[in-house]
């Protein structure tokens, strides 16, 4: 994943006990802008994210 902000590669830490559909704010670690993240978990166990800007 990228940072919709400063274009850098980042790494997120899903939650699983979380639920299978997550939506949080997350700050980058690189630009500490606030991404909007949403992870959903797939039928076939693999966790797919979007990290979208504040304003979108």
């Amino acid at each position: 994943m990228n940072c919709p902000y400063c274009g850098e590669p980042v790494e997120l830490q899903v939650d699983e006990e979380g639920g299978r559909h997550q939506r949080y704010v997350e700050d980058c670690p690189v630009c500490c802008r606030p991404w909007q993240v949403e992870v959903t978990e797939g039928l076939d166990g693999q966790w797919n994210a979007t990290l979208r800007t504040t304003d979108e």
